[in-house]
């Protein structure tokens, strides 16, 4: 039977890492956003200066729209009702240029260029805008350019089927042959009941029916997590799931054996999928 232990040499070489992080992650209080980016930027550092690469899926545009319409407005919070899909959309259009801006104050300290890249389903569906997606992912790489994804919400309507972009960060590993997928969460991995979980090998349906949904100022949850590490099994992606709230997550995840929930299967190889096949395979997502 597998082990973690049987996966740490493998963690160790992974060259390229996409690091998913939630709306929770950079809305609420300013001190912990600040908390959070400034272990985010010192670990993201650290992995490239081991000759990593590194591309982030980051929510929280539309958590940063809201918050800018707040405090245009004066008032303490919004009016309470449902969100339409109109005002997500202009709040993400609000948002994103804020959001980056985030990112590149942090970034800039320890000389990380940024790049941002916005992108949906309709990008997908040709070969040739598969191909130019890839190709740009990887000559921003090729220059050091640290790529921050998000889906374009402000046009998209596929955001709410997504998962807070768990399932979109998964889409973005397949594309650019990720060797592991880390997706920052609130707890401390997969849990059932107080029992941590560190190592799926395979995921259920049982193990599905123990997943919670949506929690925070997300659409995520541990459903969509744990499914996006399912989706990528095939493909030989690993996946983490850690708590990022923890102090230097990302730096635990490597230097701790049991730190969070990886998702990870020797028995397949290692390969990129095709457009068709992400088309078929991700975007049939069951959404909870």
């Amino acid at each position: 039977m597998k082990t973690r232990k049987d996966f740490l040499d493998s963690l160790d070489k992974a060259k390229l890492i996409v690091i998913k992080i939630g709306s929770a992650r950079v809305s609420g209080e300013e001190s912990k956003i600040n908390d959070f980016l400034y272990d985010l930027v010192g670990d993201i550092r650290t992995l490239r200066d081991q000759g990593k690469e590194i591309i982030l899926v980051s929510s929280g545009a539309i958590a940063q729209g809201k918050k800018l319409l707040v405090d245009k407005s004066g008032t303490a919070e919004l009016p309470n009702g449902k969100t339409t899909l109109a005002e997500k959309q202009a709040f993400a259009a609000m948002g994103q240029n804020k959001l980056l801006n985030l990112y590149e104050s942090f970034f800039s300290r320890v000389n990380i260029p940024i790049a941002q890249i916005l992108f949906g389903r309709k990008d997908l569906n040709e070969d040739s805008s598969f191909t130019n997606l890839k190709q740009t992912f990887r000559q921003l790489l090729n220059w050091g350019i640290l790529p921050i994804v998000n889906e374009n919400d402000s046009v998209s309507t596929e955001e709410l089927n997504l998962g807070d972009n768990d399932i979109l960060s998964a889409i973005v590993a397949s594309i650019v042959g990720a060797d592991l997928l880390l997706i920052l969460t609130g707890v401390d991995g997969f849990l059932n009941g107080q029992e941590k979980i560190d190592l799926f090998t395979e995921i259920s349906k049982e193990t599905e029916s123990l997943a919670t949904g949506p929690s925070g100022p997300g659409t995520g949850g541990m459903f969509t997590k744990i499914n996006a590490a399912k989706l990528l099994l095939p493909f030989g992606i690993k996946t983490g799931i850690v708590n990022g709230e923890k102090k230097h997550a990302i730096a635990q995840f490597f230097s701790r054996e049991n730190f969070g929930t990886l998702v990870a299967n020797s028995s397949f190889p290692h390969r990129i999928p095709t457009a068709s096949e992400i088309q078929t395979h991700f975007f049939s997502f069951p959404t909870e």
